[in-house]
């Protein structure tokens, strides 16, 4: 099980094993715990959540993330993006879905399902309503785990059904992936992992650079608006003494220098800032 903090994998891995072994706090380490269920083995893999907005993300989460799919040598039957029902999916957290599930490997798609928590939520609407009525970005994540999703309800644990209608689901996803089980390859896994943070900190080293040069061309532009309007002022205080008065359109054309200039100097805060 994946996806981000507070998305209620914690107690779906509860429900799934019919007994309460994963602690319901915000979980930092994978936990894994095994049972019987509905006639079947299973082994449940509990993951650290990621956080909702992709710059809050750690190196030490993702390589924690990393280390669960090392619980499973032989491989995982699913892989359950766990979405709750009682948020809206944003592009924001997209973005750090995308983000993660790109480090893991390019054939997780084929193997991953939407588990719908908090079943509660949907009253008498049902799962593909609320799908239609969100904004795009839960579409687009339907759409990538190619229409796989189920719901589930962790507030009615006792009703067994739903597990076993998901087993039913996951099991008929291995048919259609010819028996394959998802097994990345952790070196890649763990490059990519390396990558991205790599990554990060030129940006962060760049946008560093970026801001620094930003306020030195504030700094010499309002400098220059100011050495401007002082010449524009002095050139009008001069016609105002002279001998031969100017005439009133010399004084407009002076200001609209002086407005013209003035809004150049705005405009360019704008496109740096």
């Amino acid at each position: 099980m994946i996806g981000q903090k507070t998305s209620g994998k914690t107690a779906t891995g509860n429900t799934l094993l019919h007994k309460e072994v994963f602690p319901t706090c915000q979980t930092e380490n994978c936990q894994v715990d095994q049972g019987e269920v509905a006639g079947r083995r299973i082994t449940v893999i509990d993951t650290p959540g990621w956080w909702g907005e992709s710059s809050r993300c750690t190196e030490d989460t993702d390589k924690e993330i990393a280390r669960g799919l090392s619980l499973s040598p032989l491989g995982f039957h699913a892989v359950l993006l766990v979405i709750p029902l009682d948020l809206a999916f944003s592009k924001v957290q997209k973005i750090a879905l995308e983000e993660h599930m790109n480090l893991l490997d390019a054939s997780v798609w084929k193997h991953t399902m939407v588990l719908f928590t908090c079943g509660d939520k949907l009253a008498d609407k049902s799962v593909e309503e609320h799908i239609e009525r969100e904004p795009g970005a839960l579409y687009w994540l339907v759409d990538k785990c190619e229409n796989k999703y189920h719901v589930m309800n962790n507030m009615k644990k006792a009703n067994m059904s739903q597990v076993t209608e998901l087993f039913e689901k996951i099991e008929e996803m291995v048919a259609g992936n010819n028996g394959r089980l998802f097994c990345p390859n952790m070196r890649d896994v763990h490059l990519r992992i390396d990558d991205k943070f790599k990554r990060r900190q030129v940006k962060h080293v760049l946008r560093q650079r970026l801001e620094k040069e930003y306020r030195r061309r504030e700094l010499e532009l309002m400098l220059g608006f100011k050495e401007k309007l002082l010449e524009l002022q002095a050139e009008i205080r001069g016609s105002e003494t002279s001998t031969k008065p100017k005439s009133l359109s010399e004084y407009h054309t002076l200001m609209r220098r002086t407005c013209f200039f003035h809004d150049n100097i705005y405009n360019c805060f704008n496109l740096l800032f």
